[in-house]
């Protein structure tokens, strides 16, 4: 129909003019959703550093075995979930 009623150049103008709009859209929503799995894995590999580092910190302050500190993480990581 587009060719039938010479509106080929209308078409394309809109096709681009919408094209590019969707194109903004998509892009800023990968930032958004980049930036937001970012932070949360960001956290949650600072949290495990955190507890290994005070793990260490027990086994070498107050005598804790590695079985126990493991034993702690892990159950932390399950009730977490």
């Amino acid at each position: 129909q587009v060719v039938s009623f010479n509106g080929e150049k209308k078409a394309i103008e809109m096709y681009n003019k919408f094209i590019k709009s969707a194109y903004r859209t998509v892009v800023e929503e990968g930032l958004v959703n980049g930036f937001g799995m970012g932070s949360v894995f960001c956290i949650l590999f600072s949290s495990y550093g955190l507890a290994f580092w005070y793990g260490g910190k027990l086994i070498i302050d107050k005598g804790y075995t590695g079985g126990k500190i493991v034993t702690v993480l892990f159950a932390v990581l399950n009730g977490a979930t």
